[in-house]
């Protein structure tokens, strides 16, 4: 007898991985090897060092990388520290964004779990190895705007995490005025703080 096993498993939305995690950064691939990935780190919140060691993201049935790892990869990652190592954030490689000149690619389940997101311009990069996830099914967003919109949040809001992940007593730390003409002008972070406030 056999059986099918069905993974429930509910993508991390781009809240949830801002609050959730301890590191937010991107950086460059400069170093691997069958377990790690070795980083330069290009910018970063709450983290103060050049370079990070992050533990490689392991495939199972319903998570793979877009691509293999190699040297040069440019990509931002929302991070935990377990047992004093750096892992990304979802069972879906989430927490990993590849960057390409200037633009970051953001999973499409990260923003869009009810559907399309009108007002962010759909993936075009591909691969040449066709990839698991190729061409990268997701939005394309200006590097500067996500990573603006990814401080304010961390800055500005904190919350409790439930075992599941879920996010439970947002608190607001700093004055709307702070960010509110931002919002205007920035997509990305009227779309995030629109849905933090549901």
């Amino acid at each position: 007898m056999t059986g099918i096993i069905k993974a429930d498993y509910i993508p991390p939305t781009l809240n949830k991985l801002i609050l959730r995690a301890d590191i937010i950064l991107y950086g460059e691939v400069v170093c691997m090897d069958e377990s790690v990935i070795e980083l330069n780190v290009y910018n970063s919140i709450n983290h103060d060092s050049l370079t990070i060691t992050i533990v490689r993201f392991k495939e199972w049935n319903c998570g793979q990388r877009w691509k293999e790892y190699e040297l040069g990869d440019t990509s931002l990652f929302f991070l935990k520290s377990r047992n004093g190592r750096y892992r990304t954030i979802g069972g879906g490689n989430e927490g990993e964004l590849p960057i390409h000149n200037d633009r970051i690619y953001v999973h499409a389940s990260t923003i869009s779990q009810a559907g399309f997101v009108t007002q962010f311009d759909r993936s075009d990069l591909q691969m040449e190895d066709n990839g698991f996830n190729n061409p990268y099914n997701g939005y394309v967003i200006n590097l500067s705007d996500f990573w603006q919109a990814t401080a304010v949040v961390k800055k500005c809001f904190i919350s409790e995490i439930t075992a599941t992940g879920n996010l439970i007593n947002i608190q607001q730390l700093c004055s709307t005025t702070q960010f509110e003409s931002t919002m205007k002008q920035n997509k990305i972070l009227n779309w995030v703080l629109t849905d933090l406030k549901k």
